[in-house]
């Protein structure tokens, strides 16, 4: 089977993390990004991974939409604003777009899913789960039935949304967090690391949970109390 011609967007940690998962599945051809973001200082650097790297604006002449196709891979930079602007700039060229789903994922035939999204290794999607465009979805995360998810929504590794849940646009959720059955998660919306949300969101909210906060034992000593304290047998107090 021959596969589709790819070009990624990107050229930062997340392009390259995620050229490692497509190019079992694609072709992958080149890498692109704004000439901006090459900088002067990089000139030098002509290739990633044995690839091209091409300056965005000569990328149509380089390699023509009407035979490849485009992937963005870019961080959640200005609340994933731009992965959104790439996308429509590239598609206003002409370009196709792909979806990258690991193959461990379970694709059921009631999920309805846009394009440009990319969904990592071991996520589960649940039946009925609509998905727009431009998302990204991290390794062992879980979205619960009959959710919905906007578009350009970063959520990340070990999040749990639960059923019926409607994500809007440019949310952010962040490592272990979760989300309770049946909310409503506005645009813009930031949730930190291991935040629990079970009450419906506002444009624009941020929530965080309090960090894991400093004991005053070094480790090893740390674990020599905890032993002894587990070897202890408890006193029972006389009647």
């Amino acid at each position: 089977m021959n596969k589709k011609k790819l070009i990624i967007y990107g050229n930062g940690h997340m392009a390259k993390m995620i050229y490692q998962f497509v190019k079992y599945d694609f072709d992958v051809v080149a890498f692109t990004v704004d000439r901006s973001c090459i900088g002067v200082e990089n000139v030098e650097i002509k290739n990633i991974a044995s690839l091209p790297l091409i300056p965005f604006d000569e990328i149509e002449q380089a390699f023509s939409p009407k035979q490849y196709y485009m992937l963005t891979a870019v961080g959640f930079v200005g609340m994933n604003n731009i992965r959104e602007q790439k996308y429509l700039e590239a598609k206003a060229m002409g370009y196709r777009f792909v979806n990258y789903i690991h193959s461990s994922v379970i694709q059921h035939s009631c999920l309805t899913l846009g394009e440009n999204n990319i969904i990592l290794d071991h996520a589960s999607i649940h039946p009925y789960t609509v998905i727009g465009n431009c998302n990204f979805i991290s390794s062992n995360s879980n979205i619960g039935h009959g959710c919905s998810i906007g578009d350009n929504n970063w959520i990340n590794a070990g999040v749990a949304v639960a059923g019926e849940t409607r994500i809007k646009s440019h949310v952010f959720l962040g490592v272990n967090s979760s989300l309770g059955h049946g909310l409503l998660i506005e645009s813009k919306t930031f949730v930190g690391a291991n935040t629990q949300i079970n009450r419906n969101t506002e444009f624009g909210n941020v929530f965080l949970s309090a960090s894991g906060e400093k004991h005053r034992m070094a480790s090893e000593s740390f674990l020599r109390f905890s032993s002894a304290m587990k070897a202890s047998p408890i006193k029972q107090k006389d009647d």
